[in-house]
């Protein structure tokens, strides 16, 4: 029996990875805590999707809470032990970790903890940790390397993960897992996060609603297509020892390059409305990628034209419930 522990399921990326793992004939337990990060709708929508596989358990707990999360883990190790876990629940979004730094803290920083405690405990040999580009700071380099500087971030969010990082680190050289770290740039596509660009830009597009455009939209960010994102979580997982990755595109555009595609796609005149921009945000991100291409023999296929128009021929295929979404 083929066994791993997946928290976040109901995110975005988690709801992708574990669609993965279920497909491929995994028992999955699924944990998330169906926080009000973003519209809980989408959460449900997806966790609903993924009860359609006998093969997976979803467990409603916050992975803060190292009791509840012994629990379960415990539950589900009980007749053989998982493969791996990986550890994709966060408190997400640069700017609302201004608001409430505790949340991304407990979140972030102890809920990774637990984890690679239990992990310890449960004999569970790989732990893979999302990260984020947002580590980088507001980098001017041309590409974030691995060895760059990531002492410096501009953001709760940021400080956060770079936390849970460091803390990692120190698990895998005082015990026997393997630990990976995946820096995740700038993911979207179908069934994505409502609090970011590109479901934002389609969904106000397809709605006629204002776009609120921070700063000049020159800022770029290296845009990366869900799919190309699992593809090397799923890889990772054979990985020995401590590492870190970055997932990434390796082709940034700009904020204004991605509005232009969504008119392109649609046909359809954005509504713009310009506003200062924002001090949590970064001017710029771009993934070197030639240590994760090395290591997983890993490299994205899928192009943001590409991307885009997936993303929205999805929303178009689900218009009908996706309108109630807030975004």
């Amino acid at each position: 029996m083929k066994k791993i522990i997946i928290t976040g399921a109901a995110g975005f990326i988690g709801f992708h990875t574990t669609k993965l793992y279920l497909e491929k004939g995994y028992f999955v337990l699924g944990i998330d805590n169906l926080n009000d990060s973003y519209d809980t709708e989408i959460k449900k929508f997806r966790i609903k999707e993924l009860k359609n596989f006998e093969s997976f358990t979803f467990k409603k707990l916050d992975i803060s809470n190292k009791d509840k999360l012994d629990k379960e883990f415990a539950a589900f190790s009980k007749n053989s032990k998982p493969e791996a876990i990986i550890n994709l629940a966060a408190r997400t979004g640069v700017r609302k970790s201004t608001e409430n730094p505790t949340v991304y803290y407990m979140t972030n920083v102890i809920g990774a903890l637990n984890i690679a405690e239990l992990a310890v405990r449960y004999k569970i040999k790989s732990l893979i940790h999302a990260s984020t580009s947002s580590v980088y700071g507001d980098s001017k380099a041309r590409k974030f390397s691995l060895d760059a500087e990531t002492s410096m971030p501009i953001s709760n969010y940021a400080a956060s993960k770079k936390s849970s990082e460091v803390l990692l680190y120190a698990f895998s050289k005082l015990s026997n897992i393997n630990v990976t770290v995946l820096r995740f740039f700038t993911v979207y596509g179908p069934l994505g996060r409502p609090d970011m660009s590109p479901f934002i830009f389609i969904e106000s597009n397809i709605r006629r609603k204002r776009i609120s455009l921070f700063g000049n939209g020159l800022q770029k960010r290296d845009f990366t297509y869900v799919d190309d994102i699992v593809s090397g979580i799923f890889k990772s997982t054979k990985l020995k020892g401590f590492n870190i990755l970055n997932l990434g595109n390796n082709n940034p555009v700009s904020i204004k390059y991605l509005l232009s595609l969504v008119e392109k796609i649609t046909k359809t005149k954005n509504i713009i409305k310009e506003l200062p921009p924002l001090p949590e945000d970064v001017f710029y991100t771009s993934a070197d990628i030639s240590k994760t291409k090395k290591l997983l023999n890993w490299v994205p296929t899928t192009n943001i034209s590409e991307g885009i128009k997936k993303t929205y021929n999805w929303h178009i295929e689900n218009i009908k419930w996706i309108k109630n979404i807030k975004i």
